[in-house]
């Protein structure tokens, strides 16, 4: 019953900030290039969908490690849909790469395609360039690019093989990247169910200088990356790395 309740308050609240949501971008978008107000609302709305259960917890750890003059490719993994809100905890103006079939989403989508996030269609070379080209543009004039390096969500909560993708773009623009690593969201859900309580954990880890960046092959960055993050994520939920774990749900009940 407190999972209906949820759902039935999340929809709700979802509406409500929709609304002033879209009117604020009409009133701003003319000259807030970047979204910045429109970021900074999204922050208080995506803690709000944390923060409707009163049975969950939040824990961010590192943000200090931030600066929050600079630009980055930032990098983190891939549970659920629920990882766009979480990412809004880094106290930073970015924008995610996301599949252009999600920016049609009734509501989520169009949220994304307000906020000039940047669409990339599966499989398509050109589009790849044209979001590879999207980006820079944005990190030259310092707003962060996020990315999840998986490319796909998970389908057992652990951290899935990295691509390439988001290492050439920080070579490319000069910039450093930022690796964030996060649990809970997998197994938030066990069937169409809540887990209540629960706990949401955010680990922010030491950037990697534009000067390493550029020191090191993409293929030799992309492999330390992942090594890094899985080690981190292995710390953070050493249950689904235990030999024989089965996972909570599967991919059909993600959010």
């Amino acid at each position: 019953m407190a999972s209906v309740f949820y759902y039935l308050f999340f929809l709700l609240f979802t509406i409500l900030c929709f609304i002033p949501f879209a009117l604020l971008y009409v009133l701003t978008v003319k000259f807030d290039r970047e979204r910045v107000v429109l970021h900074r609302v999204s922050r208080i709305w995506s803690m709000g969908i944390y923060r409707l259960c009163p049975l969950w917890r939040l824990k961010v750890a590192g943000r200090e490690k931030i600066d929050r003059g600079k630009a980055y490719v930032i990098v983190t993994n891939h549970q659920s849909m629920l990882d766009v809100p979480l990412m809004y905890v880094l106290p930073l103006n970015f924008k995610w790469v996301s599949k252009r079939e999600v920016m049609r989403i009734p509501i989520f989508g169009w949220v994304l395609q307000m906020h000039g996030d940047i669409a990339i269609e599966r499989g398509s070379s050109r589009s790849a360039r044209h979001m590879m080209e999207e980006s820079d543009d944005y990190l030259s004039r310092g707003t962060s690019v996020t990315l999840f390096p998986e490319g796909t969500r998970t389908k057992t909560g652990r951290m899935g093989r990295f691509k390439e993708g988001a290492f050439l773009m920080a070579k490319s623009a000069g910039v450093g990247i930022l690796p964030v690593v996060h649990d809970g969201n997998f197994e938030v859900q066990n069937g169409w169910k809540l887990r209540m309580p629960h706990t949401f954990r955010v680990q922010v880890l030491d950037p990697i200088p534009p000067e390493e960046v550029a020191s090191k092959g993409v293929r030799e960055l992309t492999a330390e990356v992942e090594a890094l993050m899985k080690e981190v994520h292995r710390g953070m939920n050493p249950d689904l790395y235990a030999d024989g774990a089965i996972p909570q749900g599967g991919e059909a009940c993600r959010v």
